[in-house]
């Protein structure tokens, strides 16, 4: 079993191949937002590290977001042209769990209770979820949060909390200050961002249980409308963009 993980919903993109036994090679691109340009790159480069073909894959997974819209689009489409030139089934790994896991051996080395996961969503909106350090499961469910309002679920929680993703970046003031006196650690920034390794872990706990898709069933999950859609229904979007 060789899975081939793609992650392209954060700044850098990614690429990583993992097989039956756990052993996973990745490479990482050092240009930001340069997915398009990269990811097949990436993904040849994991292939040489294992020495193998595209021939002796067995599925393919990427990474569906939230994140980047222009970053999931590009990995979940090579990812559904891959399996379906290749004749291959899909894996679906939600990023904020994907995250969580890059965070677990950390969270459990500082006696961490709980794991939060913030992606930076502009204008004090985030894409996140709280997670369970031991067992990841979602304390908070993943979707849409106001910054505030995540941290108020942290503070009633109580405990050790791990904050990871790039809304550590954008809102490190205001975490700060509306946790002050509260027990939190950021997650170095080795592990802080999405990374196709720790994807191509969850990719492969989805294989062996057999969560796997056909090419045409692997979906990104935005987890919002672009804001080109919002403008359109608030009658906002320009009369020459419209047409």
């Amino acid at each position: 079993m060789y899975i081939l993980a793609l992650e392209t919903t954060g700044r850098n993109g990614s690429a990583a191949v993992i097989d039956e036994a756990g052993v996973c090679v990745s490479s990482s691109s050092s240009e930001e937002m340069n997915h398009l340009k990269d990811i097949i790159t990436l993904t040849d480069e994991c292939l040489r590290k294992r020495s193998i073909s595209t021939s002796e894959l067995t599925h393919i997974a990427a990474s569906i977001g939230p994140g980047s819209f222009t970053g999931i689009r590009i990995g979940v489409t090579t990812a559904r042209a891959m399996a379906q030139v290749l004749g291959l089934p899909c894996v679906s790994v939600r990023t904020l769990e994907s995250m969580a896991c890059a965070a677990v051996p950390y969270a459990k080395e500082s006696g961490a209770d709980q794991i939060c996961t913030i992606i930076n969503a502009r204008r004090h909106q985030t894409y996140a979820a709280l997670w369970d350090a031991g067992a990841s499961d979602d304390l908070e469910p993943q979707r849409q949060y106001m910054i505030e309002e995540m941290l108020d679920l942290v503070r009633a929680r109580g405990g050790r909390t791990i904050f990871t993703g790039d809304g550590i970046d954008a809102y490190e003031t205001i975490i700060r200050e509306r946790l002050d006196g509260t027990d939190y650690l950021f997650a170095p920034e080795e592990i802080r961002y999405q990374s196709a390794a720790s994807a191509a872990v969850i990719a492969r706990r989805k294989v062996l249980a057999g969560e796997v898709l056909r090419y045409d069933e692997l979906l990104p999950d935005y987890m919002r409308k672009s804001e080109a859609e919002m403008r359109l229904e608030a009658g906002t979007l320009s009369r020459k963009i419209r047409g």
